[in-house]
């Protein structure tokens, strides 16, 4: 098994050879007539849409090319020296320099980018009332909940699922070496293993714990684009807690209700009426409508209810709940204040 320290060497190699590539395609199209010009524009195009480290390996090589006027490579690489009123370094002696010796900047920061590219990358979405499952290169599983949009990134270090909007079951497989995070507009989520649940709303967002643990951090805009060491909160089976714009709130669940979507139920515990009403509308073909009341929005629902009998819902919820249904033969059904 090879070691630690020779895939490091490797991947550096690797690294240093797609840089000094890209920086050679680079050049040729600043030589020659503008066919030959043009027939390099269309090798580089080639050579960067073949993989997403090429890509990454020519916008580099890119930005060392625009800086061969402006001086900003000497920092990084083991330039000779300006002599007073002797020209700024120019593009030849760059690739001379860059093609010859030993780029520091492919070991070190082109070094950096190559880690930081993603080993897989995979898009996940589904439709109004649509419910999907995939099965993560890794062993961890995902079940979406209806209208849910989402990208899986899996990197050398850990693996990520950026949820743009709808709601998640994560069976996660363990990995010490590789947390597993979920990032949302309102926060972030992070375990190495264990089953929780991530919904993302236009209100806000909520976590559940089925079993193991997870941290959850808020994002705040004192620290944007940072992470705090400690979380906000620790959630362990059973823990709920819900992000919006009025802070953080933790809560309880049953672990068998995370998820709770893929046998068919909608379950409700403490939520506001507005994220049950838009939770029923990711499956219903005519949207509820709610009245626009911030009381009657901020009303709590708790109960459980089978998704393929929306008309038991809205039968239950004037009995539960200070409302009003409002049904119409040819519109949508209302839902209003009770006065």
């Amino acid at each position: 098994m090879p070691r630690p320290e020779t895939d490091c060497r490797r991947e550096r190699q690797t690294a240093q050879r797609l840089f000094e590539h890209a920086l050679l395609l680079i050049a040729r199209q600043h030589g020659g007539d503008p066919a030959q010009a043009e027939a390099c524009h269309q090798a580089q195009q080639q050579w960067r849409q073949a993989d997403p480290c090429h890509e990454a390996a020519f916008r580099a090589a890119q930005q060392a090319w625009q800086a061969t006027e402006a001086g900003s490579l000497r920092g990084a690489l083991a330039l000779p020296p300006v002599r007073t009123g002797a020209q700024t370094l120019t593009r030849r002696r760059l690739i001379s320099v860059l093609g010859l010796a030993g780029l520091g900047l492919a070991t070190g920061g082109l070094g950096h980018w190559y880690r930081a590219q993603p080993l897989q990358q995979l898009s996940l979405r589904t439709g109004q009332g649509q419910i999907g499952s995939s099965l993560l290169a890794d062993g961890s599983q995902l079940a979406l909940a209806a209208r849910t949009e989402a990208r899986v990134l899996y990197y050398r270090d850990r693996r990520e699922v950026l949820l743009a909007h709808g709601e998640i079951r994560f069976d996660v497989r363990p990995d010490p070496e590789r947390p597993f995070i979920v990032v949302t507009d309102w926060g972030r989520v992070q375990v190495f293993g264990t089953v929780f649940s991530v919904a993302v709303r236009q209100t806000g967002m909520r976590v559940a714990v089925a079993s193991g643990r997870v941290g959850v951090w808020r994002r705040s805009a004192t620290r944007e684009g940072t992470v705090a060491l400690s979380p906000d909160i620790a959630l362990t089976a059973g823990d709920s807690a819900d992000i919006d714009h009025a802070g953080l709130r933790s809560g309880h669940v049953s672990p068998d209700d995370v998820g709770a979507w893929r046998q068919g139920w909608l379950v409700f515990d403490a939520q506001p009426l507005s994220v049950a009403v838009e939770r029923w509308n990711d499956y219903l073909a005519t949207p509820l409508v709610l009245e626009r009341d911030a009381a009657l929005a901020g009303l709590r629902l708790t109960g459980s209810f089978p998704l393929a009998r929306p008309a038991a819902f809205l039968d239950a919820l004037p009995r539960i709940l200070p409302v009003r249904v409002v049904r119409s033969p040819d519109g949508p059904v209302r839902i209003q204040a009770r006065r």
